[in-house]
């Protein structure tokens, strides 16, 4: 990493300078979160948090981890690394951070879909953003909006209310019938 001082000014070879080294940085910011996924799948799987006090990995996570998002970012590093293992090693490459993974996660159990989503993001722009895999997702996997089946529940909600009071009015003036008769 390089720093510069306020002073200075940056010319066409600091410029290219500069550029490359934060290319680096976020490079490896990307390469670090692969790694941490694949120590702390090993500390889950070989229950190496149990070694340092904590009655589970949940536990561990949320003690020592807290700074760095807790059980919450690693259950997502976690799961982002299971949706890059899913995918065959040509495509592995065009996921370059865990947080394109969310929308690819529930392909997983269907890796041939999963496959699919990837490759159609990746047939667009070399480097998919986020959405661009969520927008690939939709495409091979559409989701139904469950709005039809809310509205109706409420009608027919409201259509059991209705008869509800309907019938208590029914009720009602066969009494107030009843009472009438039986005063004449």
């Amino acid at each position: 990493m390089l720093t510069l001082n306020r002073s200075e000014t940056t010319s066409a070879l600091d410029y290219a300078n500069l550029n490359t080294s934060i290319h680096e940085t976020f490079t490896a910011i990307d390469r670090f979160e692969w790694q941490a996924s694949d120590e702390l799948r090993l500390m889950r799987d070989k229950g190496y948090y149990e070694d340092g006090g904590h009655k589970s990995f949940e536990a561990y996570c949320e003690s020592e981890l807290t700074k760095h998002g807790g059980y919450r970012r690693v259950r997502d590093l976690l799961s982002a690394k299971k949706v890059v293992d899913t995918l065959p090693e040509e495509l592995k490459e065009k996921i370059t951070k865990p947080s394109q993974t969310r929308s690819l996660l529930k392909l997983v159990k269907t890796p041939d879909k999963l496959e699919q989503a990837v490759a159609i993001a990746a047939k667009e722009k070399p480097f998919p953003t986020a959405a661009d895999f969520t927008k690939a997702v939709q495409q091979v996997a559409p989701t139904v909006k469950q709005t039809t089946k809310s509205k109706e529940s409420q009608t027919q909600l409201c259509t059991n209310q209705m008869s509800g009071l309907t019938q208590k009015n029914i009720l009602r003036r066969s009494l107030l019938l009843k009472n009438a008769i039986n005063r004449s």
